[in-house]
Order: structure tokens, then sequence, then C-alpha cells
């Protein structure tokens, strides 16, 4: 077993203590970066297709957050694409992608793809059409609330889309009618390039 197969094992069970759980999870990833070789562990966890996705993902939250250079060294494209998989696979609590449009939140993690901006975009697209219903708020009003909104992963796709290319999309309760707006935001997306941003 290599070094980064290690790692992988020690993430996914949680071995440096609770992650996507706020306060522990600024902890945990203190933890897991201040551990010597693991700078180069994580980067290679990044490429490594055969790692979990959970390794991964931690992988890449760990370098966001303590070595933004990273994306220098490695795809961004596929950094979202690592970000996107755990959205629709269901490898977190729905509390870190955010409550939508019930607050205008994108969460920790949601919050990312708008940081990658425009490499993001082909990765969120491949989820506009999953309608899987994202069941798993956790907690008790954030749970209520947005397990209550019936909120699929194509609407958090369409969420964190829309933030990037700066295009307002409205939220409406049934499916047909959200669907309409993520087809005008899909024409949006293939007529314009995303907003510059302020240096």
């Amino acid at each position: 077993m290599t070094a980064s197969q290690e790692l992988a094992n020690k993430l996914v069970t949680d071995a440096y203590g609770p992650i996507f759980y706020w306060p522990q999870h600024d902890q945990t990833i203190d933890k897991i970066w201040s551990e010597p070789g693991n700078a180069a562990r994580l980067e290679a966890l990044l490429d490594d297709r055969s790692a979990p996705l959970r390794a991964r993902l931690i992988a890449a939250e760990v370098l966001m957050r303590k070595d933004f250079s990273f994306l220098d060294r490695h795809d961004a494209e596929g950094v979202a694409r690592i970000y996107a998989a755990a959205l629709a696979k269901h490898q977190t609590n729905a509390n870190v992608w955010g409550l939508l449009w019930i607050n205008d939140t994108d969460g920790p993690l949601g919050a990312t793809f708008a940081m990658l901006e425009a490499a993001a975009i082909p990765a969120l697209r491949e989820l506009l059409d999953d309608a899987t219903l994202v069941t798993w708020y956790e907690g008790s009003e954030e749970a209520t609330l947005g397990n209550r909104a019936r909120f699929r992963v194509k609407d958090f796709a369409a969420f964190y889309l829309a933030r990037i290319v700066r295009q307002p999309i409205a939220f409406h309760e049934d499916f047909a009618s959200r669907d309409a707006e993520i087809a005008k935001l899909v024409d949006e997306l293939d007529h314009a390039r995303p907003a510059s941003r302020a240096p």
C-alpha cells in the first residue's frame, strides 16, 4: 500500500477527526495538513482516480484551504469534477452545499464552484440532467427547510452555474417550472462567457 493510499484510508474513516461538521472541520483540516508528508500525498490523491471519492474530496478541501497554488499544478476542471461527483453521490450532508434560494447561500463546498469560475462549468453542466432528490440535510431547522424544498441535484448545479455566469435564476415549487428556468440558463451558457471578476 502506498503512502497516499494509507492517507486515503485515514481520510475516509475520519481518523483525523470529524470533517464537514463545523467547528471541528477546521481543526481536522489543520491536523491533516500538519502531518509531515501529507502535502504531497494529498496532491497524489487528487489525481488517483482509483482512490475513494470522499478521500479525493477531502484532499481537495485541505489543499483549497491550505495551498491554493495547487491549482497551478492540477487541472481545475478535474478538481471541479471531484466536487460535482461528491454532490451527486451523497459524499457529505447536504448542509455544506448551502440552502440555495432559501437564504441565497451556496454553502462552504458549493462556494468552491464560484472560486473555480469557468473551470467548474463543464462538471456542473453534466449535473443538469440529474433529477435525484437531495434529502440528506441534517440538523433541525436546516433539515426541515432544505428537505422540504425538494431540491434536486440539477437545482444545485443550476444555482451554482447562475452565480458563475452572473445570471439570475428564479426558484419555483414545481419541477416543470424549475426545468424551464434551467433551460433558459443553458441557453445563456451557450451564448455568453462568464463575467470577469474584479482582481
